[in-house]
């Protein structure tokens, strides 16, 4: 365990850890062009990896090694995670076959990836999004497999809106095979205008999250699938701060023509959010929103933009009792993932 941090006491879940798999890289080495991505090096000698989504980063050891993994998710205190994919490997902008290889071949990687630490994790399979009944194949492939306890997407496919017809027989699936999903900000919208100063994502991923909830909502998704269990990264984003904007549109606004007949008031139990909002007095305001049920850990691991203990903000959150920090710590992450209770304590019993 990491120096500095003593044995675990109280079980922590990250529902938000991503891994850059041995499979991506190959297959982006080889299909580079194809996948839109390319490599290259700088002066210093540093390799970076470019992808879309304005994705332009060193290709550090943290980005695909479950052994800095491990030793990073017990140096911050945390028990147990959820694997999931980079984005920059959604790959939806390939083709669909190519995007199914490339979901097999890191899900294939995320199962070997459980299989090696089973104590400590568990992942959240990737599909094809741009290809809806690939996609459906492949997250039918995935529940039978018991490493996976749901599935990540992004927050659109190639600029179409999560409500978006051609996504119906996803939600179903979803709904129906009761796979929890994950909806993870990427290939932001108005990032032409977001170049300087890292906005695509300090302002663009927030804010893309926040269309991504609205548009579930508004587009009829949780109204018509009422088993769908779905949560979002980076404290909701914006739209937990906007739900009252989007409460009085829907209310006066008699022009438009919204795809269900309940205000986004009605579907506060739906969605659930990770802690990554950074200030105390946020997680106090989404707790009084959302509920701390509703909210989860969540570390960004490994990118920068993650903090260096992502169980801090729970101990500081004003307002926050016992029972509160335990939900966000643990609880609504062994709701939302179905976890076995005694699979939680072994994360915890575990060692590093």
């Amino acid at each position: 365990m990491a120096q500095g941090v003593g044995r675990l006491t109280t079980p922590a879940i990250d529902l938000h850890s991503h891994l850059f798999l041995s499979a991506w890289l190959r297959l982006a080495r080889s299909e580079g062009e194809r996948l839109q991505t390319s490599f290259y090096r700088r002066p210093d000698g540093r390799e970076f990896v470019r992808a879309p989504g304005d994705f332009d980063y060193p290709l550090g050891e943290e980005l695909w090694s479950l052994g800095t993994l491990d030793a990073t998710l017990a140096g911050r205190g945390l028990s147990a995670a959820a694997l999931s994919v980079a984005p920059p490997t959604l790959s939806y902008w390939a083709e669909p076959g190519l995007g199914a290889e490339v979901a097999r071949a890191l899900n294939e990687d995320l199962r070997s990836a459980v299989r090696s630490r089973p104590d400590r994790y568990v992942a959240l399979c990737t599909v094809p999004l741009q290809d809806a009944a690939r996609a459906v194949r492949e997250l039918e492939w995935a529940v039978r497999q018991p490493e996976f306890h749901g599935v990540m997407v992004g927050s659109n496919v190639g600029g179409r809106n999560l409500d978006d017809p051609g996504l119906w027989a996803f939600w179903e699936a979803a709904a129906a095979l009761d796979a929890c999903v994950f909806v993870h900000p990427y290939d932001v919208a108005g990032r032409e205008r977001m170049q300087r100063y890292y906005l695509w994502n300090l302002v663009g991923m927030v804010t893309e999250t926040a269309l991504a909830i609205t548009s579930l909502i508004f587009g009829g998704v949780y109204a018509r699938l009422p088993a769908l269990r779905t949560y979002f990264a980076h404290g909701g984003g914006t739209y937990p701060w906007l739900r009252g904007r989007a409460d009085h549109g829907f209310r006066v606004l008699e022009h438009v023509s919204f795809a269900t007949d309940a205000p986004p008031a009605s579907f506060r139990d739906r969605i659930y959010v990770d802690n990554l909002c950074f200030l105390p007095e946020a997680l106090g305001f989404l707790a009084a929103e959302l509920g701390c049920d509703h909210i989860a850990v969540g570390s960004d691991y490994p990118f920068d933009m993650g903090p260096r203990d992502p169980t801090a903000i729970v101990r500081t959150a004003p307002g926050l009792s016992g029972a509160d920090q335990e939900a966000i710590l643990w609880r609504t992450a062994a709701t939302l993932l179905r976890l076995d209770p005694a699979w939680v304590r072994a994360g915890v019993e575990a060692p590093a």
